[in-house]
């Protein structure tokens, strides 16, 4: 049994985060694949093939644990990653039409509070339970509050300033639609938050992994195959239909001719992209179990808040905010000052609770 450690479990949040907010980047090199291959080659690495093989590398006869597992486990985390994977597919229409900045603020706002509140009323596994007290009857339950609250703040804050600098620039009547878009970012921020419950759904396959000889730490690699292998399946539906309209599928095997890029090179990209969205996982599996049992639904509160901090910081280091006047500037220093200072409190709150 894994003794609680708040601190090193933020510390590893912060690595899954980073990871996260890494995982967009090796596109900047894939400019001549349309969008749909991008996708769907990255998302297999990410959701398919290095899930599968994570499995299989830290958890002894994995076959043999998925022979005696209920199934109803392995349905329940897949049926709910296939949820997830439509918040994503909202995700991106939401963009379209609303942009960027403000599609996250919305999304991954609603995701943080509904992925963080929502397992104190129900999981998975246990059905109905009300432990919002959890919250309340305690000084570190109220520190943990205190923390979650700062850190929806810090998100909307950024999330702000995005919208700020976006509005400074020109934005299509075209595409652009309040009705649309807004909407969409709700949507996408509601299913997004299921993710968490589809890591919840698979903690009996964890469980077992443990009991089979597994390391506790690598423990939650058993669900994974299941909770991203649902994502997989929406995502592949998506981008198959918008192949088939695009006519793009040859770009699989050849990129246009006349070009000096090589193919092998975009897929090591799509490679690295899936790894890094991968490993964000990987490394909250590990943290969530040094968090404790009592506070570790603060997990996803955790992880968003430092996905929004590490994204803004790779905006600053691509100088996409150049140019900018001071007042959006302004709100996104304040806004990672609170992220940063929501953390501190939520990893205190679990420290003295634990």
């Amino acid at each position: 049994m894994i003794t609680a450690n708040p601190i090193l479990g933020v510390g590893l949040h912060s690595v899954g985060a980073l990871s996260a907010a890494s995982c967009y980047t090796p596109q900047k090199k894939t400019k001549l694949w349309a969008w749909e291959i991008y996708w769907i080659s990255q998302a297999t690495f990410a959701w398919l093939i290095l899930p599968i093989l994570g499995a299989f590398l830290t958890v002894p006869d994995y076959l043999g644990l998925l022979a005696n597992c209920p199934k109803e486990v392995m349905l329940k985390s897949f049926g709910l990653g296939v949820v997830y994977g439509t918040g994503g597919l909202a995700f991106g229409l939401a963009i379209r039409y609303v942009g960027f900045s403000l599609t996250y603020t919305l999304a991954i706002g609603i995701s943080a509070i509904l992925g963080t509140i929502m397992p104190l009323f129900w999981t998975p596994t246990d059905g109905f339970a009300n432990k919002i007290d959890t919250l309340f009857n305690s000084t570190p339950g109220l520190i943990v509050f205190a923390g979650i609250v700062l850190a929806v703040a810090g998100i909307i804050i950024c999330g702000y300033a995005g919208f700020l600098r976006e509005r400074s620039g020109n934005t299509s009547a075209q595409t652009f639609s309040f009705k649309l878009g807004i909407p969409l970012a709700i949507i996408s921020g509601i299913l997004s938050a299921v993710f968490n419950f589809a890591l919840l759904a698979g903690k009996p396959l964890a469980k077992a992994a443990t009991a089979q000889g597994a390391t506790e730490l690598l423990s939650w690699n058993a669900i994974y195959p299941f909770s991203h292998g649902g994502a997989w399946v929406t995502n592949l539906i998506w981008c198959v239909w918008l192949i088939r309209k695009n006519h793009t599928v040859g770009q699989f095997l050849r990129l246009p001719e006349g070009t000096r890029d090589k193919l092998s090179i975009y897929y090591l990209m799509a490679l690295l992209s899936g790894a890094f969205w991968y490993f964000q996982f990987f490394f909250y599996g590990m943290a969530h179990l040094n968090l404790g049992g009592e506070f570790d639904f603060t997990s996803w509160a955790i992880h968003m808040s430092l996905l929004i901090l590490f994204s803004n910081i790779y905006g600053k280091l691509f100088r996409e905010w150049e140019g900018v006047s001071a007042l959006p500037r302004i709100a996104v220093y304040l806004g990672m000052l609170v992220i940063v200072i929501s953390t501190v409190v939520i990893t205190y709150g679990n420290f003295i609770g634990s």
